[in-house]
């Protein structure tokens, strides 16, 4: 395993988005904010995504001068279209279009049509948290789970992020409908390692923790069983229906990968409401209960949600992001081929 400090790895992805003709605005932003997310632990949608971000680039998927152009808007209610744009850059514009909105009408929400995968869903979240309002977005995806039930995909894996500003750590959470994301799947097999829990469904039918067996299926399973599969419709009709764009079974029928998703996007400035001085009091004594509960002499730390990152950025910060040889390997392989080199 290297460790590779997060200054290097920015210039390395933003020297391969540059290459391509990639305007220096979102080259930066999108670099910056990929190499960010191994930074703070999400090695899943970090470093070892990038490649298929250039890849989906070098397939047309993804028009990297793109901006959001605006559909239709009403109060604190808006939608655009994200025009296959950078899901990066899409996704932050929208939600700080939400919290703009948020601050005229207390709560803001915006709908994104046609954009591309976000990366690590909780960066948007931790944007609406860092400018002082709680935030919630979603996004639907490509076909890639089963319904309860079902063997074979028709529902899509749909994070879904809710975030409160807390003065000693954001309270955050960031979960896909399946048990474990393919992010996280992936990560188990190049490490070589089993699921701590079953995470879907072999070849046999059976229920397994071999990463390999249900990423070769397909048939990861849905977080709570039925009710997993239940909220991750409702969150692809919310999204799909919002924003006026595809659903999952509409981005299932798209010639190539995944692209055309639908995102939305909600901040809540509570402050109109909720003095934020009682707010804090309030999590504080939430968060204090909380990590009072008895340890059940397992290895596993108690913490409340998002209470981690510090930690892990902190260590990263000082001894560099761990990144698997192979993954960089496939990066740096990334930067032998030029804007020349792809037809447009």
């Amino acid at each position: 395993m290297l460790r590779i400090h997060f200054d290097e790895i920015t210039r390395t992805f933003e020297s391969i988005l540059l290459a391509r003709g990639c305007p220096a605005v979102h080259a930066a932003k999108v670099a910056r904010e990929v190499a960010r997310n191994s930074l703070e632990g999400t090695y899943t949608h970090g470093v070892n995504r990038f490649g298929r971000l250039v890849r989906n680039i070098d397939q047309g998927l993804i028009d990297m001068a793109a901006v959001p152009t605006l559909g239709k808007a009403f109060g604190a209610l808006e939608n655009y279209d994200g025009n296959r744009g950078f899901g990066i850059t899409n996704a932050w514009f929208a939600m700080g279009r939400a919290v703009e909105l948020a601050a005229v009408y207390g709560i803001g929400c915006v709908a994104v049509r046609n954009t591309n995968h976000w990366m690590r869903a909780a960066t948007y979240g931790y944007e609406a948290c860092d400018l002082g309002m709680a935030g919630i977005c979603f996004t639907n995806t490509m076909p890639n789970m089963p319904t309860w039930g079902a063997v074979d995909a028709h529902l899509g894996n749909n994070p879904l992020v809710m975030g409160f500003p807390y003065k000693n750590g954001h309270i955050l959470v960031d979960m896909a409908m399946s048990q474990y994301s393919y992010g996280a799947l992936e990560l188990a097999m190049l490490e070589g390692e089993q699921m701590p829990t079953v995470a879907g469904f072999d070849a046999e039918g059976n229920l397994t923790t071999d990463p390999a067996a249900v990423h070769a299926t397909k048939r990861v399973l849905p977080m709570g069983y039925w009710k997993g599969a239940a909220l991750s419709f409702v969150l692809d009709i919310f999204a799909g229906s919002l924003s006026l764009g595809n659903t999952t079974s509409e981005i299932g029928k798209l010639p190539g990968g995944e692209y055309g998703l639908s995102q939305t996007f909600i901040a809540i400035d509570f402050s109109k409401v909720a003095p934020p001085d009682r707010v804090e009091e309030i999590i504080r004594t939430a968060v204090e209960d909380l990590l009072s509960s008895k340890s059940d002499g397992s290895s596993r730390p108690i913490v409340y949600a998002g209470q981690r990152l510090a930690a892990i950025k902190s260590r990263n910060e000082k001894e560099g992001i761990p990144v698997d040889e192979r993954v960089w390997e496939d990066v740096l392989s990334l930067k032998s081929r030029s804007f020349q080199d792809f037809p447009r």
